[in-house]
């Protein structure tokens, strides 16, 4: 079945629905530590949890053995949930082992244990092997990275948990400075309420002053490097950003999104003020103004090639190519060099 987002798996536990597989894949923590919750409220009396909750990594037991501890009836409980972490790990191995791990798991799948639920976790599955398709075609697939909510919305309701009230200003540039990711946002609306005091008020203002958009910054100077042809620092500034953890697709995106702003900003008329530019492209003053500054420093054809060089290397990350930090290199080289970086007429 489709992958759907967490929200509608969290609305099926909420109408007393609980599919017997369920798959969460993706990276967001705070989604995944949600729907493991719900699913234990929803499914297991807090009296039974000590002995219906069990946690195992499929890269220490094959699929044989973990669905065999499904069709198992639990001792001291009339019901369990199973928790499998790595499941991506059955992915790997040699042809026989996959084939072994398709086998049990789709025969599990044909008749599930009506007293256990199954939770199949990873960061992500390739869509290419048969695991993912299985998997897609037997469980209640969530993705973990889409959420499912608004994240305005999602942002509000996090605020309301905590006792503290934004208005539409302040929960956009939230929004904006933590690129919508619920795990962020959790964080920063933390240190926003204990900020907030006894008031608990939130403003646009305490947003800008508190919560630093970091790789939205970091981005964007990469984008002014790029604009001026420093190769060597765009370099260096995409190591270290690989360094500390963004992965090479994340950064793509990252980088296709500032460009696609650098089109729309390209529009505007030179001397445009930040205010003015944030109203047009939807984004604070200070990154409008910093988008609306490089713009003008590219011609019309260096931002469509931009686009077009993002395109190809999101691509090649997709097909077989593992050298992630390679493909980034080849991408810096690509919109930095010399010959396409003539300033816009």
């Amino acid at each position: 079945m489709p992958a759907t987002g967490a929200e509608k798996l969290l609305e099926r536990l909420a109408h007393g629905e609980a599919p017997p597989v369920v798959a969460l894949l993706g990276d967001d923590p705070y989604w995944r530590e949600l729907c493991r919750k719900k699913l234990v409220e929803a499914l297991v009396p807090e009296a039974e949890r000590s002995w219906a909750l069990t946690r195992v990594s499929a890269g220490e037991e094959d699929a044989g053995k973990i669905v065999s501890r499904a069709a198992m009836r639990p001792m001291l409980a009339p019901r369990q949930i199973l928790f499998v972490g790595d499941v991506e790990s059955w992915e790997t191995g040699t042809d026989k082992e996959m084939e072994d791990s398709l086998a049990a798991l789709k025969k599990y799948f044909d008749d599930p244990a009506p007293f256990t639920w199954l939770v199949l976790e990873a960061p992500k599955l390739d869509q290419r092997t048969r695991l993912a398709r299985l998997v897609a075609e037997r469980a209640w697939v969530v993705d973990l990275d889409t959420g499912g909510a608004d994240p305005a919305r999602l942002a509000g309701r996090m605020a309301a948990e905590l006792g503290i009230k934004m208005d539409a200003e302040a929960t956009a540039a939230l929004v904006e400075a933590t690129a919508g990711k619920a795990a962020r946002m959790a964080i920063e609306l933390e240190k926003l309420a204990c900020h907030a005091g006894e008031s608990r008020r939130v403003l646009a203002a305490d947003v800008r002053e508190l919560v630093v958009a970091e790789s939205e910054t970091e981005v964007w100077e990469l984008a002014g490097m790029l604009a001026a042809g420093e190769r060597r620092k765009a370099v260096e500034t995409v190591d270290n950003l690989l360094r500390k953890g963004e992965t090479a697709p994340k950064l793509i995106g990252a980088l296709a999104w500032m460009y696609r702003k650098l089109v729309a900003a390209a529009e505007l008329p030179q001397g445009v003020s930040s205010w003015q530019a944030a109203k047009r492209l939807g984004m604070r003053p200070e990154a409008a103004g910093t988008a609306a500054e490089h713009a003008h420093r590219l011609s019309r054809a260096q931002l469509a090639d931009a686009l077009v060089a993002l395109a190809e290397a999101d691509d090649r990350l997709k097909s077989a190519v593992k050298d992630e930090r390679g493909v980034m290199m080849f991408l810096m080289a690509r919109l930095s060099r010399p010959e396409a970086r003539p300033r816009r007429q």
